[in-house]
């Protein structure tokens, strides 16, 4: 399940990714203007939905209620899964014991070189991947939406993906935060703030893995690099 708007840099990577594990996938498209819903409608299990909601969670529990599947997977556009998922969803999914399997992100910032994860299992980056579909599950809050309603027993898939998010422009970066103050309430929260620097002062260490299978060549065709930030 995604929410989307203008997307398309990552969001067919990010589709690719997690493709064969999935019976349907459905995105809620929020008023983009760019060539997200054309990427969604090219792959043939998508439902697109659309909304005008800016409501996180609205957008949210809109992909829920449509969402026939045992278990679920709340996406991100700007998540990218290496190829290991393939082979571990499967053998998850049998245990009928649990109710939701973390996994971990590589949290890019400024590049796709650097990372702010402190390491591999960085607390601060792990975020609820694989969900049981039960009676009660929904989203709240308008903006960092939040998953509630969710069993008891939530258990370590051990596996990663690359949030590439904030290796776009430190503009477009500003553009989102923007909205989402907005969204809490806060309007001009950011009046006076340089929009081209406000990632500068993140403290960054190299990111020393490969990138995800999928979206590696595409990496190395933008940056003229292959491999991980330690290696030349």
């Amino acid at each position: 399940m995604y929410i989307v708007k203008d997307e398309e840099e990552y969001f067919p990577f990010s589709l690719r990714s997690i493709y064969d594990i999935a019976d349907e996938i459905i995105v809620v498209d929020v008023g983009s203007k760019d060539r997200t819903p054309e990427i969604a409608r090219s792959f043939a299990k998508v439902k697109l939905l659309t909304s005008d909601s800016p409501d996180f969670s609205v957008n949210r529990n809109l992909a829920l209620k449509e969402a026939a599947g045992e278990w679920l997977i709340p996406m991100d556009a700007d998540f990218v899964y290496y190829n290991d998922v393939n082979e571990v969803v499967p053998r998850l999914i049998q245990d009928y014991t649990v109710d939701v399997y973390i996994s971990w992100f590589y949290h890019l910032m400024r590049d796709y070189f650097h990372v702010q994860n402190t390491a591999d299992k960085d607390p601060l980056y792990c975020w609820k991947f694989l969900v049981r579909n039960v009676p009660g599950l929904r989203w709240v809050n308008p903006v960092h939406e939040q998953l509630v309603g969710y069993g008891p027993k939530i258990v370590d898939s051990n596996l990663f993906c690359v949030h590439y998010g904030y290796a776009k422009p430190q503009r477009e970066v500003f553009k989102r935060w923007v909205r989402y103050a907005e969204l809490e309430g806060r309007p001009g929260a950011y009046d006076g703030v340089n929009p081209d620097t406000i990632l500068d002062d993140r403290p960054v260490r190299p990111f020393m893995r490969e990138h995800p299978e999928v979206i590696r060549d595409y990496i190395a065709a933008k940056t003229g690099r292959r491999g991980t930030a330690g290696s030349d």
